[in-house]
């Protein structure tokens, strides 16, 4: 991979997205970059930010210039241990669609967007709205409780988990699993960490090769036997290696986004409870609500590309080889294309122009089932808890990762 390339591109050596300062408010970092320095070089992280909408969308639309080769390999250099680890149970450091180009990139898109159809997402609308109504049949409303802990994070795991067909039984575990990962790929674990993690990706990995192994003989409505039903009918054109790998990308993908976007989603609200109760007095602003997070505090802040070749991008050269970070929530403050970014407005036009999901042949799969879920979230919490507000004083934390956001903890009282 290139270096630093100091040519008419800053610098900013202060910056760096896992320290404390940034991940407590990112956003105080911003106006000044995008407007003085829309494209530099952090050395605490070895890569170009790139803050401007028209810029990250260039590169996600350009294919031929930039590849998704690093969206998942680890953030920081992997200890040999943790490689090896890795390597000997066929866990690559970049293991699924969202890393790869065309045509490796095409092979597996292709029969998942066959099984994955709208008609399945819409049938999940029952389900979805009995898990939502489960979890809060369980809230003790007399007390203080945590949003995350009782909604935000069991619902997304819950739906995708059961999309896929895994046993209830197994859910905790893949949830863990879905952590280490997030840790090793996006974050900044000690090499003593990174093979804690790397353990345990390999068995996540071991687990998904024999579910898929099982399924071939109990098929039945689930998204994975629909991807067997291909494997059957095509065996060349996706074989149960790529299911697999199919698989480890969306029980991941699938539970983290969705629970950082609903937990933003109430925080943004409840945080000023003018927004709280509109949504409550005007439930057809639900969808508006939940297109302004993504645009507003998107669940995925920063994604990763590397340049094939040298390239011009924000008024900076870029040697071949260079790796970039899309600041994602930066273009959705971007001022020449929201205007008053900094207003929270579900009542917004426009605000499908936000990159919160990608762009082009890499758009997230899982969009509109996620943006589902999070709708149906909250018509169930407004209805039930009308006059809900935060519990004062508390601090926000969030995990110390690059590319997933949102609050550890969000505690509030129902009435």
């Amino acid at each position: 991979m290139a270096s630093y390339s100091d040519t008419a591109c800053p610098m900013h050596a202060d910056f760096d997205p896992l320290s404390p300062t940034f991940l407590a408010d990112p956003f105080a970092f911003l106006t000044s970059l995008q407007r003085e320095a829309p494209v530099f070089y952090a050395p605490s992280i070895g890569y170009y930010v790139v803050t401007r909408h028209a810029d990250i969308e260039a590169v996600f639309l350009d294919r031929e210039t930039y590849s998704a080769a690093v969206a998942q390999l680890p953030l920081a250099p992997l200890a040999p241990e943790a490689a090896q680890i890795l390597g000997a149970s066929g866990t690559s450091p970049q293991p699924s669609m969202v890393s790869l180009d065309p045509p490796a990139h095409t092979r597996l898109r292709s029969p998942t967007v066959r099984a994955f159809t709208p008609q399945r997402v819409a049938q999940m609308m029952p389900r979805i709205r009995t898990i939502v109504d489960e979890l809060l049949d369980a809230i003790d409303p007399g007390v203080p409780f945590d949003l995350v802990a009782s909604l935000t994070f069991p619902l997304p795991a819950t739906v995708i988990f059961s999309f896929l067909g895994i046993p209830e039984r197994d859910w905790q575990q893949l949830k863990q699993w879905c952590g280490d990962r997030a840790s090793l790929t996006f974050g900044r674990p000690s090499p003593a960490e990174q093979v804690h993690h790397a353990e345990n990706m390999a068995a996540y990995r071991g687990y998904l090769r024999a579910f898929v192994a099982r399924k071939t003989s109990t098929h039945d409505d689930t998204f994975t036997s629909a991807l067997l039903e291909i494997h059957e009918k095509e065996p060349e054109a996706l074989t149960e290696e790529e299911i697999t790998s199919i698989l480890y990308s969306l029980t991941f993908a699938g539970h983290e986004t969705t629970n950082y976007l609903i937990g933003n989603m109430l925080r943004r609200l409840l945080e000023e409870p003018s927004r709280w109760d509109a949504v409550v007095g005007d439930p057809s602003l639900i969808a508006g609500v939940v297109d302004e997070t993504l645009r507003y505090d998107s669940s995925v802040p920063m994604w990763r590309r590397v340049t094939k070749r040298s390239v011009t991008l924000g008024g900076v050269e870029l040697p071949a080889g260079a790796k970039l970070l899309l600041w994602l929530a930066a273009a959705g403050r971007d001022p020449t294309v929201f205007p008053e970014p900094e207003t929270f407005e579900p009542r917004r036009t426009g605000v499908s122009r936000t990159l919160a999901f990608g762009k082009g042949i890499h758009y997230c799969l899982g969009a509109a089932l996620g943006k589902l879920e999070a709708q149906l979230a909250l018509e169930a919490l407004t209805r039930r808890f009308p006059h809900l507000r935060l519990v004062q004083g508390q601090g926000l934390e969030f995990h110390a990762n690059i590319s997933f956001r949102g609050p550890k903890e969000l505690w509030a009282r129902a009435t």
